[in-house]
């Protein structure tokens, strides 16, 4: 299974949640309410799923608040991840 880095961006009062995807980079929203832009990274990661599973690891990160919500983040997405791929390849999206 192939690990992802991910790290915690900060730039003013905003913090984003930012994957390295192997093609780019999919930022995800911790500090504003922004259904729009969390629902592109989804599926931003789903795309990125039909390469194959993969885990996302958080590099650098601390103890705050914006930290402990990006760990519980990836706790869950690394919990999906193989569900979704296998949902996938059920439905024969992809190839297994």
């Amino acid at each position: 299974m192939e690990t992802r880095k991910a790290k915690i961006i900060a730039v003013d009062d905003k913090h984003w949640l930012a994957i390295d995807a192997g093609d780019g980079e999919i930022r995800i929203p911790l500090s504003e309410d922004k259904p729009n832009e969390v629902k592109s990274a989804f599926n931003k990661l789903l795309t990125r799923l039909k390469s194959g599973v993969f885990k996302v690891e958080l590099e650098g990160a601390g103890d705050d608040l914006f930290s402990q919500v990006a760990k519980e983040y990836l706790v869950q997405l690394n919990k999906e991840i193989p569900t979704v791929r296998a949902e996938m390849v059920k439905r024969g999206l992809v190839a297994k």
